[in-house]
């Protein structure tokens, strides 16, 4: 009879060899979706890399190499790095009427929803509490540029992690 630890141990070591084979573990030279309304295409795999290009919803990319959780791929803007939350393996195709990006939700109304809280919700508090949403609005819709927040990082002594 087999010990319990060595079979463990060889199932263990099994799943090294099965896993990539399956392809669960990379997507290199597939052909994949952007699944945003607008991705940054980086110079390195960094959420604070300076941005080459802008890709848009459904465009298509080629992922030439996996690094933690970006991508660095191939467009026709270039290549660069995408984070893995850019993108869908299944090919997204607009419908005929073009108006798929305004029907998409973004991610933050999902997570607000998810929360509970929509359009609905926000228009029942301005009616009952007499609360406004303008100045959240105007917040949200700020995107500060690239330099201005390398500087703030900066100044802060704030640490990025690795790899985000």
């Amino acid at each position: 009879m087999f010990d319990k630890r060595i079979m463990c141990l060889v199932l263990f070591m099994a799943g090294f060899l099965v896993l990539p084979a399956l392809g669960l573990e990379a997507i290199e030279g597939e052909t994949v979706s952007i699944s945003v309304r607008s991705a940054q295409l980086r110079k390195e795999p960094s959420h604070l890399a300076p941005v080459r290009a802008s890709l848009a919803y459904t465009d298509q990319v080629e992922v030439l190499e996996v690094q933690g959780d970006f991508y660095r791929v191939s467009s026709q803007a270039g290549k660069g790095w995408l984070h893995k939350s850019a993108i869908s393996e299944e090919k997204i195709v607009l419908l005929g009427d073009g108006e798929d990006v305004e029907r998409a939700a973004r991610d933050d109304e999902v997570a607000l929803a998810g929360r509970g809280f929509n359009e609905q919700v926000e228009e029942q508090y301005k009616s009952e509490e007499g609360l406004e949403f303008d100045g959240v609005d105007r917040m949200e819709s700020r995107e500060p540029e690239e330099d201005t927040l390398r500087e703030f990082i900066q100044a802060g002594n704030l640490r990025i992690p690795e790899g985000s």
